[in-house]
Parts: C-alpha cells; sequence; structure tokens
C-alpha cells in the first residue's frame, strides 16, 4: 500500500470518528474501484466500512464486512489486516455478549500482532480484553490489561490511544463505585481528545462524565455535561449519539422522579434511533421507557415496552440486553403479585448472566429472586439469595450492593417481627453507606436505610426516633431531587405523626405527599396517600370527608384494573 493511499485511509478514518459516514462511505467505495487486486486496500476498506456499521450498532452488517476484510487479508497474505480483522470481529461479539468467542478473537490477533510487532494493535487488543474482564466484573484482571495498553501506548507516543485507555480505566472505576478515581482518568483523556481535536471522543467524555456526577447525586451538573456533549454531537452531525445523550438526559430526570421529562427525553433518543435504524438504541429505549411506567405502577404499559426491547435484542443476539429484558419482566411480574412468574424471568435472566459469566449481573439477579421470595413470605428462601447476592458483591468489590443486601435483610428480619435483627442489618447498611461516602452515589441508598430504620422505629412505638431518621432521609431526598423519595418521606413522616395522634401534622405531610405523588402521575403512591388521609379523618369522626377519600382511593383502583383488561384485549 503507498502512502498516499495509507493517508486517504486514515482521513476517512478521522471522517468516521466524528460521525460522517456519507462523506466516508463514498471515497471508500472511490478508492476501492481504484485499487481492484490491491489485497492489504480493499481489506482496509473492508475495515473501515465495517467501522461504519459496527459504529451505528448494525453488527450483522459489521461482521459480514470484517468477516470480509479477513478473507480478503489471508488470500493477499496481509497478516496485519488478517489481524485487524480478527480484533475488529472480537468487538462484536464482546458487544453482543459473546465473551468467549470474542476473547478467541482476540488472542488470535495477539499472535499476529506480536510477531509483526505492531506495537499500536497490540495495545488496542489489551484494552479490549480489559473491556470484558471489567463487564465481567474482574476488575484486577481487567486493570492488569489496561495497565499493558497504557503502558505501550505511552512508549511509542500514541497519544490518541493512550486517551482511549485513560477512558477505559474510568469505566472501570466506575463499575467499581469509585467515581473520584473514574473523573481522574476522564479529566486526562478529555485533555488528551482535546489537544488532538478529537471531538467524538471529547462528547463520549462529557457524556461519561455527566454519568459519574448524576451518581454522585450532582444532577445539575450532570445535565450541563450531558448537554455539552449534545452539543458537540449535534455539531458533528452524530446522530446517533445525539439520541444517546438524550437517553443519559432523561436517566437523570428519571432518578429524579420527573417521569415527564425523562419519558420525553427516552422518546426522543427513540425517534432518532428508529430514524437511524439504530436497532440496540432503540431496543435499549423501549426498556428505559419501560422503566419509567413500573415506577408510576402503570404495570402492564411496562410490560409492553420490555417485551418490545427483549424481542429487538433477542433478534440482535444481544445476550446482556436479553438478560436485562428478562430481569425487568420478571420484577413487573413480582409487583403484581405474580411470584412464580416472576422466578420463572428472573431465573432465565440468571441462567443468561452465568453464561456470560457477569458477576456484576449475577448479584442484581440473586437480589430480584430474593426479593420474590419475600414478597411471597418464603423468608427463608429470601435470605439464601440475599445471602447469594452479598458473596457476589463481596467479592467484586461492589460495596454499594453489599450495603442493599444488607437492607434487604434487614427488609426480611422486620417482616417477621424480629426488630433487633432488622435494626441490626439496617445499621450495617447504614454504615456501609456513610464509609462510602457521596463519591459511590451512595446517597439515594443512605436515604432509604433512613427511612427503613424510621419505620421499624415507628413499628415498635418509637415515634421520636422513627422522626428523626425519616426527615434525615427526607433532607437527603430533597438535597439530590429526588422528588420521588421526597413523597415517600412525607407519606412517612404523616404517618408516623397520625399514629402518634398528631392528626393536624399527619395531614399536612400526607397532603405534601399526595400533592407531589399527582405531579408526578404515581398512581399506586396517590391510592395510598388517599386511604391514609381517609384513615385520619376515621380517627377524627370525621366519616363524610373519610368516605370522600376512600372513595378517590377506590376509583384509581378500579381504573387501573379496566385499564389493566383494556389492554389485554388489544394485545389479543
Amino acid at each position: 500500500m503507498n502512502d498516499s493511499v495509507e493517508k486517504q485511509l486514515k482521513e476517512i478514518d478521522s471522517s468516521i470518528n466524528r460521525g460522517d459516514y456519507k462523506k466516508a462511505s463514498f471515497h471508500l467505495h472511490h478508492i476501492a474501484s481504484e485499487n481492484e487486486g490491491q489485497r492489504d486496500v480493499l481489506s482496509e476498506v473492508a475495515l473501515l466500512s465495517g467501522k461504519i456499521a459496527d459504529t451505528q450498532s448494525d453488527y450483522s452488517k459489521a461482521i459480514d464486512l470484517y468477516q470480509q476484510a479477513l478473507k480478503t487479508a489471508l488470500s493477499g497474505g496481509y497478516d496485519i489486516g488478517r489481524g485487524k480483522s480478527l480484533r475488529r470481529i472480537g468487538s462484536v461479539y464482546s458487544k453482543k455478549g459473546k465473551y468467549n468467542d470474542a476473547f478467541k478473537c482476540y488472542d488470535d490477533a495477539l499472535k499476529i500482532f506480536k510477531k509483526a510487532a505492531d506495537k499500536i494493535e497490540e495495545g488496542c487488543t489489551y484494552n479490549n480484553v480489559g473491556t470484558i474482564h471489567a463487564i465481567q466484573g474482574n476488575a484486577d484482571d481487567a486493570k492488569a490489561f489496561f495497565k499493558k495498553a497504557l503502558q505501550i501506548h505511552k512508549e511509542i507516543g500514541e497519544r490518541l490511544e493512550v486517551g482511549h485507555d485513560y477512558n477505559s480505566f474510568g469505566i472501570l472505576y466506575k463499575f467499581q463505585g469509585d467515581y473520584k478515581k473514574a473523573m481522574e482518568y476522564y479529566n486526562k483523556a478529555l485533555e488528551i481528545y482535546r489537544e488532538e481535536q478529537y471531538l467524538l471522543g471529547e462528547g463520549t467524555i462529557c457524556a461519561n462524565i455527566g454519568n459519574v456526577l448524576s451518581k454522585g447525586g450532582d444532577y445539575t451538573t450532570a445535565l450541563e455535561s450531558h448537554k455539552k456533549a449534545l452539543v458537540i454531537h449535534r455539531r458533528l452531525h452524530n446522530r446517533i449519539w445525539e439520541g444517546n445523550d438524550y437517553t443519559n438526559i432523561g436517566n437523570i430526570y428519571n432518578i429524579q422522579a420527573d417521569h415527564r421529562n425523562a419519558v420525553r427525553y427516552y422518546e426522543k433518543a427513540l425517534r432518532i434511533h428508529a430514524d437511524l435504524g439504530h436497532k440496540l438504541g432503540e431496543g435499549n429505549d423501549y426498556a428505559n421507557i419501560g422503566t419509567i411506567y413500573a415506577e408510576i405502577s402503570r404495570h402492564d404499559k411496562a410490560l409492553d415496552y420490555f417485551r418490545k426491547a427483549l424481542r429487538i435484542h433477542k433478534t440482535l443476539k444481544n445476550r446482556l440486553g436479553e438478560g436485562s429484558d428478562y430481569s425487568n419482566i420478571g420484577n413487573i411480574y413480582g409487583h403484581k403479585g405474580l411470584y412464580s412468574k416472576a422466578l420463572e424471568y428472573h431465573k432465565r435472566s440468571l441462567k443468561i448472566y452465568q453464561e456470560l459469566n457477569n458477576l456484576i449481573g449475577v448479584g442484581s439477579v440473586y437480589t430480584n429472586i430474593g426479593n420474590a421470595y419475600s414478597h411471597q413470605g418464603d423468608y427463608e428462601k429470601a435470605l439464601e439469595f440475599h445471602h447469594k447476592a452479598r458473596r457476589i458483591h463481596q467479592s467484586v468489590g461492589n460495596k454499594l450492593g453489599e450495603g442493599n443486601v444488607f437492607a434487604n435483610i434487614g427488609n426480611i428480619y422486620s417482616s417477621k417481627g424480629d426488630f433487633g435483627s432488622a435494626l441490626k442489618y439496617q445499621e450495617m447498611a447504614l454504615d456501609l453507606f456513610k464509609g462510602i461516602g457521596n463519591k459511590s452515589g451512595s446517597q439515594g441508598a443512605l436515604a432509604n436505610i433512613q427511612a427503613s430504620l424510621g419505620n421499624i422505629y415507628n413499628s415498635r412505638g418509637e415515634y421520636k426516633k422513627a422522626l428523626d431518621f425519616l426527615l434525615n432521609s427526607l433532607e437527603i431526598h430533597k438535597k439530590v431531587g429526588n422528588k420521588l423519595g421526597m413523597g415517600s418521606a412525607y407519606a412517612q413522616i404523616g404517618t408516623v405523626y397520625s399514629n402518634q395522634g398528631d392528626y393536624k401534622r399527619g395531614l399536612q405531610f400526607l397532603t405534601r405527599a399526595l400533592d407531589l405523588h399527582t405531579k408526578l402521575g404515581n398512581r399506586k403512591s396517590m391510592e395510598v396517600d388517599y386511604l391514609s388521609i381517609g384513615n385520619i379523618y376515621i380517627r377524627c369522626g370525621d366519616y363524610k370527608r373519610a368516605l370522600q377519600f376512600n372513595k378517590k382511593a377506590f376509583n384509581l383502583q378500579r381504573s387501573g384494573k379496566t385499564l389493566v383488561q383494556h389492554t389485554g384485549k388489544h394485545k389479543k
């Protein structure tokens, strides 16, 4: 391959990084027509064409093009092209959750790169291998491979690849919940991307930083970061990343329980991904919208969206997405009280995560199964699975997950009436979350623990202690802007005041809860609020007003049942 063609191919690669796919495709077609019979050039053209499809998550097309590149490289004795093709085929297998196949491709590619002394590609392969280990929860192995990649790219002065390695370290530390370290590496990558004028990378880092900031509860700054990413991706006309930015913004509104804005941004993302035929993005958008409907207790609507997501992920053979969808569907059946059905779907999810050796996913499913058994009243089975989840979270250093398990175990003992054990586990969870601090995004979990402790003391009639914990929970939810958490805290505080016989303050807090839940469209919580307010009026002897609120609760419940029946008929 002559220097002129090599230079043109590098320029086309840069165009793809900027999201200028049409221009890149045009020039690739031109180079291919001018270099018929040049196997090395044609192999590189197929690789870059595959990169365009890969970037757009058209994995079937990407694999076909990478395999075409491999076949062409083999026929022309172009060893580096063969290694590049294998590495890129491995990256697609990795994205589809086929980790064993990916490892095989990476192993074969590494042998070629080491023999040819291609240090750039060798380092990139180490990065790819490390990424799979990070996804699987093997943090030590991931770190070792990222270090190898970084050392190589630093030695040969490949600044852009060094930036990619820093980004990978940032992602690893984010998985581990060490957001301070993640930010440190993201900022290092950002500095390089700006030096190299690599705008696509800069946009990616802005999005990654936004995700870390939102985990830490800094939603205002997180939104600013995601909007910076959005500006960059619009400038690059990179529609896929624009859609991803809308998803990230929707995620922040979702965390804050601003469901209307969350759905608005998820639907923006969905329109873009559907227009582009970006099926993976479309599937994830359906799943995100499903979570909103789940949170506002529109369970049948949520199921519709989760099933749409599942159909897409199955078509794409995206095992990770499929496992997540089964989990989501299982949780919905649990909310509907169909626990056998819930366990069936959780076990499907578990099987996938175990096949993929995705330890974080396995731990999450064990928690879901434990919760399903708990709702059934089978506390021994529930404890068995929560302890399995705890061991997994401990093995991968996931303190947040471990703390959540202690909280779940505390809730089980509370349900059994063993408040001493319940307090012990809730306090263990509280200590863990306080020890982690805000860097692990534990503020929401910390608020939930405070609420759990408050409810335990309420059950024991220790109302002053109950109020102390519940008011602490409320302050945390206010600080991070979690409106759903605020509504729940208002309702719980109102209930404690009512139990004390302070009906005036009980009504004040329950009314605040009802107002918030009404604004959020959370029908289940509204129904509970109406009943709680009705109960206070019964205690006050105001049966007329009690009946009004109980009727409102009944009407909400009845309308929900009507909706379920209608939805069912529509599906048939």
